[in-house]
């Protein structure tokens, strides 16, 4: 990361971090609020702490147990990739990208903050309570990360011959199934991490697909067109510029 000079210095100790304006916490899940903790616990300067992690139900209520003596605020960059390590790293990454901020009482401050530098950055800032981000973002991104994965389920099940359907994939299979190249660490924590609106669309799931599938037994073509045009309009409008 030094020698791409996409960082000026690394540190080996959370001391390393004293007299930073801000630190964003990018471990693996599990490991935010230990991370969070140590450093209110070590830095002594006027320090925002935050984080990236993309589930804040458990850990919004965890921090609201805590006095701190520095301000905390949660937060989840709307971008990312399927790669990981150092050379997947992208300054551009979260240009025009939503960064969502989660509003807490007493925070309100550092919020402002933050969400001013991010601004800066050409980020675009929307705050919301923990709650209403992880139901959210189980249907911008957890469940589609699972559907993903199922995909790819499907054709590892049943393609015998993977060399050659390996070189009839197009865009569309790729473009479906990308982020099932996500980190599976990642993958297990966000979907038991945030199980319950996880399996109400599983629930959602299994209903759509028990109507798709009588349709296509009944051979119900008008009524397919009609279900399949409802859903893809939804989908048009959600990128409508």
């Amino acid at each position: 990361a030094i020698s791409k000079r996409i960082i000026d210095q690394q540190v080996t100790e959370i001391s390393g971090f004293d007299g930073a304006d801000i630190v964003f916490v990018c471990t693996p899940i599990p490991q935010v609020w230990d991370t969070l903790v140590e450093l209110d616990n070590v830095i002594t300067s006027p320090t925002i702490l935050t984080d990236v992690a993309s589930l804040k139900g458990a850990l919004d209520r965890e921090v609201a147990t805590r006095e701190w003596r520095h301000p905390v605020v949660l937060g989840h960059p709307m971008a990312g990739k399927e790669t990981i390590g150092v050379d997947s790293a992208d300054s551009e990454l979260l240009k025009g990208k939503t960064y969502i901020l989660i509003q807490n009482p007493g925070n309100g401050d550092a919020v402002g903050r933050l969400r001013e530098i991010l601004e800066h950055w050409e980020i675009s800032v929307l705050e919301m309570s923990a709650m209403d981000h992880d139901q959210m973002v189980a249907y911008a991104s957890h469940l589609p990360y699972l559907a993903s994965i199922l995909a790819v389920g499907m054709a590892e099940r049943h393609v015998v011959k993977s060399e050659m359907f390996s070189k009839i994939v197009a865009s569309g299979f790729r473009d479906t199934t990308r982020v099932a190249s996500s980190d599976p660490w990642w993958g297990a924590d966000v979907l038991i991490g945030n199980s319950d609106d996880v399996l109400a669309g599983i629930q959602d799931a299994l209903a759509l697909l028990g109507d798709v599938k009588k349709l296509i037994e009944n051979k119900k073509r008008d009524e397919l067109i009609d279900f399949l045009g409802k859903l893809k309009g939804f989908r048009e409008r959600m990128y409508k510029k």
